[in-house]
């Protein structure tokens, strides 16, 4: 119940700051700008010095994942601005669903009851999304 309120919460914040703003790269950018430092400065916080070593072998990797993810959540929030809020949403949430699909395809992860149930619960709210605007 929480991640939902919190998938719901961020949503909103994101719908309704992309339609006030005047661009949507100029509000990733202050997002990206105002959130970004908060988690390397917790790590470097947490794990001092010894930090930079550990990057050290996998920052190709990270750095290709943050964009990846910066080019993704661009689109969301390009979507989000020109796009109906709900149905957007909507598509946005069945990301869950080819997760799913990809552990348990790819990675051979064990597919149960909790699974099928966790992913008709998410296909029950897209459907409900999708069937509260006309």
């Amino acid at each position: 119940m929480a991640t939902g309120v919190v998938i719901a919460g961020y949503t909103v914040v994101d719908g309704t700051g992309v339609h006030r703003s005047r661009t949507v790269i100029g509000y990733i950018a202050w997002l990206f700008l105002c959130q970004g430092p908060v988690l390397p400065l917790l790590a470097l916080a947490r794990r001092g010095r010894p930090l930079f070593a550990q990057l050290r072998p996998v920052r190709g990797i990270g750095l290709t994942g943050g964009a990846i993810s910066l080019l993704a959540y661009g689109l969301v929030i390009r979507a989000q601005a020109h796009g109906n809020l709900a149905t957007v949403a909507a598509l946005r949430e069945t990301s869950i669903l080819i997760a799913v699909l990809i552990a348990t395809l790819l990675f051979r992860e064990r597919f149960g009851r909790l699974s099928l149930t966790a992913g008709a619960a998410v296909l029950a709210g897209i459907v409900v999304l999708e069937l509260a605007h006309p």
